[in-house]
């Protein structure tokens, strides 16, 4: 056994000729009280790694950085540089005594250990990209961010979210499969800058925090990270504190979430006292997955909001429920072109009458989409006013006055049809029309046969000073009249899929409708021109049905096997 005074071993805790043995280690064996405490023995590898070891001074004395700072940290392995070296350790506890087992990495295993490092690094932040990019739902994009990190970062993580008003949501994972979420106001968060921060788009890099800083949080926080930190006892080389190090409780690190410089949120990591500090390859890792999560998180959460400004519009613009009427049965179907959207250039709308009955009107605006969708949202809304301001019906002026409307509006043109339905004591009903170019009205009638209501008009738009037409026609108990869009007529599929459905298909298949109500009339021809279409692109697809109940006790009518309903599509009601 050696002396104290460098080059050898020096042993007070081991019989001499264990210490003799230990020598011929290769690797370094550094024993003290306690992981900070007093050094009680080192071997001469330990000797060589670090000359000024010296028995009875604790770690931090000694002069043995790479051990001061792991055992500041509480860490059981560490890897770092040290005067030109690169050194491996690991820490073991025997006899109540703790050892440090050292040794040098050759070159080699240094560049091997680091591609491997990196290469995890590259799988986690590929996960990481897979994970995140897997759903643009904002809430399942928070709750996959904050399990992710846990526990490769962090064994617990919390989401702060940018600020709406003056509270904001957050949610946490871990420890464990703990999942909580919550809200936390303003004020709380300013009480924590390096939070605020993070979430105001101000922090660009990720920072470490003490349990003090983030005592304002508290509820926020998961208990088993509570403000129990120890703060305040100094070492070499720390992250914190006036000689660098954080206290003996949890470790913190913030990170800021962002896309395009646009804040998306804030991250919190969370470690464990028993857990390493996070270090600058931890900082780095976190900066990356920051870039990543950022970037998701931005886009989901615009993504939500596109589908809540969607889903506002749709509910603007789609036709309203059918209301009831005495001595009328009505159906409908719609079916708009970008069926993800739901918003057509399709719009119909029918209400009760203070006359009995009901008025109705029933339009198509030329092109589909939302910029279709528009125009027809601004003509259904200007003909409902004015069915609210004027105290009798007055077709033509109504056509008139959304005429310049529509002119005023841009480029694109409309069809429209509007009227009035009035059921008479006899069980009739009595049709009152009047038509900007729409498609011709047809009516299924008793003996099954198809006719055609001509009301001829110009389209809303086209010219500043149009001609409308105006007819009356009436529904014996039992007949149908069914208003549709050119989107039924124009639907391209068949077996060569460019083949139109044409208006003898329609009357067919409106004359093989007799003796059924008004709203499955309407579900049938929307199914059978669905199946000519077999999934092909279409147009706005759109059907209104009004119908005189049958008379009670009338057979129902079964529609003539020749389906020669189609030979009378062309008959005329006089007005």
């Amino acid at each position: 056994m050696t002396d104290d005074s460098g080059g050898g071993g020096a042993w007070g805790c081991v019989p001499g000729r264990l210490g003799e043995l230990l020598d011929l280690v290769d690797e370094a064996v550094v024993v003290c009280d306690r992981v900070d405490g007093p050094v009680r023995g080192f071997n001469r590898a330990a000797a060589d790694l670090f000359p000024r070891l010296r028995p009875g001074r604790p770690v931090s004395m000694s002069a043995a950085a790479p051990l001061a700072r792991a055992a500041a940290r509480r860490e059981e392995r560490f890897s770092a540089e040290y005067e030109g070296r690169g050194l491996s350790g690991r820490l073991h506890t025997a006899g109540g005594l703790t050892v440090w087992l050292v040794h040098q990495v050759s070159s080699v295993q240094e560049a091997e250990a680091a591609l491997a490092h990196e290469r995890e690094k590259s799988a986690f932040l590929e996960e990481t990209t897979r994970r995140l990019g897997a759903s643009l739902h904002h809430g399942r994009t928070v709750r996959a961010l904050v399990e992710i990190v846990i526990p490769k970062l962090a064994d617990a993580a919390v989401v702060v979210l940018p600020v709406s008003g003056r509270r904001t949501h957050w949610h946490r994972a871990g420890p464990g499969d703990a999942r909580r979420s919550g809200e936390v106001a303003v004020e709380t968060l300013e009480r924590v800058p390096k939070v605020a921060d993070a979430l105001y788009g101000l922090q660009p890099r990720p920072t470490v925090v003490s349990p003090q800083e983030l005592a304002a949080l508290e509820d926020v926080m998961p208990g088993e990270f509570g403000q129990s930190g120890q703060g305040g006892q100094s070492g070499e080389g720390g992250p914190g504190g006036p000689g660098g190090q954080l206290g003996q409780g949890e470790d913190a690190l913030v990170v800021q979430l962002a896309a395009g410089g646009v804040p998306a949120g804030a991250l919190i990591m969370l470690r464990g006292p028993e857990r390493a500090r996070f270090d600058d390859t931890d900082i780095d890792l976190a900066h990356r997955f920051a870039i990543r999560a950022g970037l998701a998180l931005a886009t989901a959460a615009l993504y939500s909001q596109q589908a809540h400004t969607i889903a506002v519009l749709q509910a603007s613009m789609a036709p309203e429920p059918l209301p009831s009427a005495d001595g009328l049965r009505l159906g409908a179907a719609y079916r708009p072109a970008a069926e993800a959207l739901r918003i057509s250039g399709d719009f119909y709308h029918v209400a009760p009458s203070a006359a009995g009955g009901v008025t109705f009107f029933f339009g198509d605006v030329s092109g589909k989409g939302a910029e279709a969708a528009v125009v027809a949202g601004q003509v259904r809304q200007s003909m409902r006013t004015l069915a609210m301001v004027r105290t009798e019906p007055e077709p033509l002026r109504d056509l008139r006055l959304l005429n310049d409307l529509v002119i005023s509006a841009g480029h694109r043109f409309t069809t429209l049809v509007t009227g009035a339905a009035r059921p008479c004591d006899d069980g009739s009903v009595e049709v009152e029309i009047a038509s900007g170019g729409h498609l011709s009205p047809l009516i299924l009638r008793e003996d099954g046969k198809v006719t055609e209501i001509v009301c001829e008009g110009m389209l809303l738009g086209a010219v500043p000073d149009p001609s409308f037409g105006r007819t009356e026609c009436r529904l014996e108990p039992g007949e149908l009249m069914l208003l549709y869009s050119d989107g039924v007529t124009e639907a391209r599929g068949g077996a060569s899929g460019r083949e139109i459905y044409g208006e003898e298909r329609l009357v067919d298949a409106l004359a093989s409708c007799g003796g059924m109500q008004a709203p499955s009339v309407a579900e049938r021809l929307e199914l059978l021109t669905t199946e000519w279409l077999a999934g092909r692109p279409h147009d706005d697809i759109s059907l209104l049905t009004l119908q005189a109940p049958p008379r009670r006790g009338a057979p129902p009518h079964r529609p003539p096997e020749s389906g020669g309903g189609s030979g009378d599509a062309r008959k005329s009601e006089s007005p």
